[in-house]
């Protein structure tokens, strides 16, 4: 998808910096190193089907890693946040296994077998690093809620954010989802997808950008400092550009294979990809 092949890198390695100032700092201790091991797990999937280290394993990870810091410190923001994460990968995880059995999945499925019959064992090891760090760095804003000072307005703004792309993004799903078994060879336009070209991916950033609030008035309100503030946004904030540019890319392809119909350009006039008006 263009410059995320070079975004990607460099957030995982801005990912490294932060470890690394948090081990010279003393800020780094056994849950950090907790998180991005059973992160790492959860990615493990990579080496049986490269392409479900983006589906699978980013449901797993996200309920592995936002559970071992529950376990680790229940407090109450801990549980919001990291409760709302665990939720995340619930969702995505029975999202995908119920959407790859469909029929209207099924060519999609069949693209995705053949590329991961052609990736080399080199690559998946690098993307199995470098998506375990991105996903155990997904987690870390539960672990800055466990320095709030309690459920903040600013954690619970958070939360209810999380709270709002989550349904939105799970409706997105059921609703393409839905119109993708009824009429598998052509595109959602209905529900949400009417106006939005994209509703999945908004709620997905939406997600996002309530761990950063959560994670942002975490740190501040319990004095962590910039360390904790960096650790916390550094996941989120990849994934928002992610949803940008996932945007772009797909309705790049839509336009490829629908642009001669007319009924794709009528759609594609009246709605907006992300955001409504833009």
């Amino acid at each position: 998808m263009g410059p995320i092949r070079y975004i990607f890198p460099a957030f995982v390695f801005a990912m490294w910096v932060i470890c690394g100032i948090g081990i010279a700092t003393g800020q780094w201790t056994g849950i950090h190193w907790l998180l991005l091991g059973v992160a790492h797990l959860g990615c493990a999937i990579i080496f049986v089907n490269f392409v479900q280290v983006f589906a699978y394993g980013y449901g797993l990870s996200m309920v592995l890693a936002n559970g071992a810091v529950m376990a680790w410190q229940p407090a109450p923001a801990v549980l919001l946040i990291g409760g709302l994460g665990v939720l995340y990968g619930l969702r995505l995880t029975w999202f995908v296994y119920t959407r790859d059995r469909t029929q209207g999945y099924a060519a999609t499925r069949a693209k995705g077998d053949r590329a991961n019959a052609g990736v080399p064992l080199p690559l998946r090891l690098f993307m199995w690093v470098s998506c375990g760090w991105l996903m155990g760095f997904l987690a870390m804003p539960a672990w800055v809620a466990s320095g709030a000072p309690g459920l903040t307005a600013g954690v619970l703004a958070g939360g209810a954010l999380m709270l709002a792309g989550l349904v939105l993004e799970a409706t997105a799903d059921a609703q393409k989802q839905a119109e993708k078994t009824a009429r598998p060879a052509t595109f959602a336009s209905t529900g949400l997808y009417a106006r939005l070209r994209h509703p999945n991916y908004l709620g997905e950033s939406i997600f996002q950008v309530g761990l950063v609030v959560a994670a942002s008035a975490a740190a501040i309100a319990g004095g962590m400092g910039g360390w904790a503030i960096a650790a916390g946004l550094a996941g989120p904030l990849y994934i928002v550009i992610l949803m940008y540019y996932a945007a772009n890319d797909q309705d790049r392809q839509q336009s490829e294979r629908y642009g001669q119909d007319a009924a794709y350009q009528a759609w594609r006039q009246k709605s907006s990809s992300l955001l409504p008006g833009l």
